[in-house]
Parts: structure tokens; C-alpha cells; sequence
């Protein structure tokens, strides 16, 4: 199953606060996020299968947080931080 990828208004605003280098590598990860979501972030806040989850792309200095919402097949990105 391939999940449809969405960014909340947060981090629609975040993204445009990245690198070049990082906004390249934040779009790379969307696939593996499509594909496998909850098996490269790791449960940062709540529980269930929508909890927050943060998956660092540590060469990019990026952090990726998100939610897994099954019944809709959709990852939301909820907040972008990329660090200097």
C-alpha cells in the first residue's frame, strides 16, 4: 500500500525555511514515507497508530515529524525543523 503524502500549513511554511540541500532531501525521504512510514520514524509523542512520529535525516540536519493516518492512507507532515 502506498500512502498519499500531505504537509499541514506548518510545514508548508517550515519548507521554505530549509537549504536547497535540505528541501532535496526532505522531498528524497517522501518516498520512503509513501512506502514504509512507520518504519523510519520512530514514536516521539502519544500512542496508537496515529502518534507523532520524528524520523531525522541527520546528513540533511533535518527533522521530519509526522503522522501515520491509516484509514485515510495518508502521511501528514506536520512540522519541518531544519537545523543550522
Amino acid at each position: 500500500m502506498r500512502y498519499k503524502i500531505t504537509y499541514s500549513a506548518e510545514a508548508q511554511r517550515g519548507i521554505g525555511t530549509l537549504t536547497r540541500e535540505q528541501r532535496r532531501a526532505v522531498h528524497g525521504a517522501e518516498k520512503t514515507l509513501a512506502d514504509r512510514p512507520e518504519s523510519v520514524g520512530a514514536v516521539y509523542e502519544g500512542r496508537g497508530p496515529e502518534a507523532l512520529r520524528r524520523w531525522v535525516l541527520e546528513a540533511a540536519r533535518v527533522t521530519i515529524l509526522y503522522r501515520v493516518r491509516n484509514r485515510a492512507v495518508v502521511v501528514e507532515v506536520v512540522w519541518l525543523v531544519g537545523h543550522p
